[in-house]
């Protein structure tokens, strides 16, 4: 018997088992057909066979074709059109086929020669598993409407659907090139899985998309309305979702029990069935700290509050945290549940905590995850998770994105891509009548917040704006639109092309706007903390910042016309700063901002627009180089050791973000957000260098 096949077993039934382990599932352990067999929200194995030389999958949402002989595999699309969207290349045919489990949720084919398994399941989702190293190059065969990535996995989505690849070793290097014919080649070792999935999984719910409303309760004083309060919501929705976490429960990062009593609870949930309402309670997979090693952070009160505590990503928790809302449905009996965070650097992980929860929660209750941070920390997601979900919630605190179009219709509606209603966390600024046209345009969708119906002026403009609008002549409105977008799309992927092979090239500039080198100190403004007087000296090393760890030293200078990439030499040298560590920071005048950093902990830190992502690379008593240049859409971040030979960190798009005027530019101890503030714990003094900045 298969070594590799039955230890991927044992640990699929030791992480399944009901025990609370400290290891998260991973991609092998769903390699077995016994794992989440049963198909879900309507997605099913249609067909499974080998036959004149080939193996045949049907799914709800697609159909796969590999043929033997050649090891070329095609994915079609099913829902909405069908055509193919993805191909696979082995580098050699395979022989033996067997297919040795059928059932309406899942199918396993195992292969010989190269020893290869390929799980199907029901959503469209298929598993390849290398029993020995194999290699597998993946094309699209669909243009670029959106993409995006994190490590190893990928998104490519045009208007009508797409393909995800996600793979089990994210350190893998693949050569992605979203734009090229073939995006992604995946040399994998033994024993690594890679997932191609089909989208849209199962087909859009229009006529629930445009029933359902939630009513949103959040308060730092009150978890359960009073009942003169709850009579008011019907008006504005059928669903009420009591997000209230810290008022909600007694200890809301480690149990759900009612802050203030079962009957509370219960009253609350008889009020809102009686006014005819359905409701969803705040739980959260990446806030349970139960017995982890976050369980120091837990904290019950906003007294003397400092921040939220940080987001378990890898689901090691699972296990307890089922086991928590298991019974908070049995005993208090929502209608359903909603997730603050879910397990965003674990696809698997995240994977099965989908198909866990909407088992409990069962085909009819209401499941909705808040998923700004969705799969990793820009803007990749998984949607054969998501389409188990009602409401898939995105946006919150990127205010400066709601002006990108592609962010709402990709990112946040996730129409024919996960098929879940995808609904714009709009919890900060109030929104306008133009955001509401942007939102449907995008088939997003919107919550009401309950403080909301304080201002009967916007209640007003809600109403004639958005909930007027939910009508049947929106879906025509929105295919009209999405397939008017699509046909722009070749044209738009081949521009994009040429841009991600220029920006993979050496610079093509031919003048800096500024340089400035650190001979001296520079006559601009400079931003210290009161922790850390006088930090800033010149040697021959450059400038040399003197400061405790956590805290701000730093100086800025005004920009005032568009800029194309701006180059910074950095030594971490003693700093112990991380989101405080050496860095330069570009922002423009429309809000959008760029920042690049050193960190204490050997790492190389990314903050777009305030979202933060971490490389490795960076050796302390080293000289450092980070490059960032942008075209009119893409942009890519480089790093070298000797200022002349870089490697990518990672490509991005700014959607024409970055064309306009700059304001400023930061260098220094620049905080993760630009602005002059310290973390709460200063850290201990130590010396960070800046050689040279220079801007094009």
């Amino acid at each position: 018997m298969d070594p590799i096949r039955v230890g991927a077993g044992i640990l699929c039934m030791m992480l399944f088992a009901g025990g609370a382990l400290a290891e998260a599932v991973t991609f092998q352990s769903l390699m077995d057909p016994s794992v989440l067999p049963a198909p879900q929200r309507g997605m099913r194995l249609e067909q499974l066979h080998v036959e004149a030389g080939a193996v045949t999958a049907r799914t709800t949402g697609a159909v796969m074709r590999l043929d033997l002989a050649t090891g070329a595999a095609v994915f079609e699309q099913r829902i909405g059109l069908s055509r193919p969207v993805a191909r696979l290349q082995l580098a050699e045919g395979l022989a033996s086929a067997e297919v040795t489990h059928v059932a309406p949720g899942v199918g396993r084919v195992a292969f010989a020669n190269p020893r290869l398994d390929l799980r199907v399941n029901g959503d469209s989702l298929f598993m390849f598993h290398a029993l020995e190293p194999l290699r597998i190059a993946v094309s699209r065969a669909i243009p670029v409407g959106f993409e995006a990535s994190e490590n190893s996995s990928h998104l490519i989505l045009d208007e009508f659907g797409g393909f995800g690849l996600y793979c089990s070793d994210p350190a893998l290097y693949d050569r992605y090139t979203p734009y090229g014919e073939e995006v992604a080649i995946y040399e994998l070792p033994a024993d690594a899985v890679l997932w191609v999935g089909v989208c849209p999984p199962r087909p859009y719910d229009w006529d629930r998309s445009l029933r359902d409303n939630v009513v949103w309760h959040w308060s730092r004083e009150e978890g359960y309305p009073p009942d003169t309060e709850l009579s008011r919501w019907p008006e504005w929705g059928n669903l009420a979702l009591l997000q209230s976490e810290v008022m909600l429960w007694k200890d809301w990062n480690l149990a759900f029990e009612p802050r203030d009593g079962a009957e509370v609870f219960s009253r609350v949930r008889e009020t809102l069935h009686g006014l005819g309402m359905r409701f969803m309670v705040y739980t959260s997979p990446g806030y349970f700290f139960k017995e982890s090693q976050y369980e120091s952070e837990a904290f019950n009160s906003f007294e003397n509050f400092e921040g939220w505590p940080p987001l378990n990503g890898e689901g090691e928790n699972m296990e307890l945290f089922l086991n928590e809302i298991e019974g908070l449905l049995n005993t208090h009996q929502p209608d359903g549940l909603y997730f603050d965070g879910q397990y965003y650097r674990n696809p698997a992980a995240l994977y099965a905590l989908a198909r866990r929860s909407r088992a409990l929660v069962g085909e009819e209750g209401l499941l909705e995850w808040h998923s700004t941070i969705a799969l990793g920390t820009g803007q990749c997601f998984l949607p054969h998770a998501d389409a188990y979900v009602d409401f898939i919630l995105r946006g919150e605190g990127e205010d400066v994105r709601y002006a990108d179009f592609d962010y709402l219709r990709y990112f946040v509606s996730g129409y024919n891509a996960s098929n879940s209603i995808g609904v714009l966390c709009n919890n900060g600024p109030t929104p306008t009548p133009q955001l509401i046209r942007r939102l449907l345009e995008a088939n997003c969708r919107m919550h009401t917040l309950v403080r909301w119906l304080e201002e009967p002026a916007l209640m007003t403009m809600v109403a004639e704006e958005y909930r007027a609008k939910l009508m049947p002549g929106l879906r025509e409105a929105v295919e009209l639109a999405s397939a008017l977008r699509q046909e722009g799309l070749a044209a738009r992927t081949a521009r994009l092309h040429d841009e991600d092979r220029a920006l993979h090239a050496p610079p093509a500039w031919t003048r800096s706007v500024m340089t400035q080198a650190f001979t001296n100190l520079p006559d601009w403004e400079s931003f210290v903390s009161d922790l850390s007087p006088n930090p800033f000296s010149i040697d021959a090393d450059g400038l040399l910042i003197h400061a405790d760890a956590h805290t701000h030293a730093f100086f800025q200078t005004a920009l005032t016309q568009p800029v194309s990439g701006v180059v910074v030499k950095l030594k971490q040298g003693t700093d112990g700063g991380m989101s405080w560590g050496p860095a330069v920071f570009v922002g423009w005048e429309n809000g959008r901002s760029l920042r690049m950093g050193l960190r204490s902990d050997g790492r190389i830190q990314v903050n777009r627009d305030g979202r933060e992502q971490l490389f490795d690379g960076n050796g302390a008593d080293q000289w450092h180089w980070l490059r960032a240049r942008w075209l009119g859409e893409l942009g890519v971040v480089e790093h070298s050791l000797d200022g002349a030979n870089y490697r990518t960190l990672l490509s991005f798009r700014h959607g024409g973000g970055y064309l306009g005027n700059a304001a400023a530019l930061l260098v220094g101890k620049v905080p993760y957000d630009g602005q002059p503030h310290d973390h709460s714990d200063p850290g201990e003094p130590g010396v960070c260098a800046v050689g040279e900045v220079v801007v094009y």
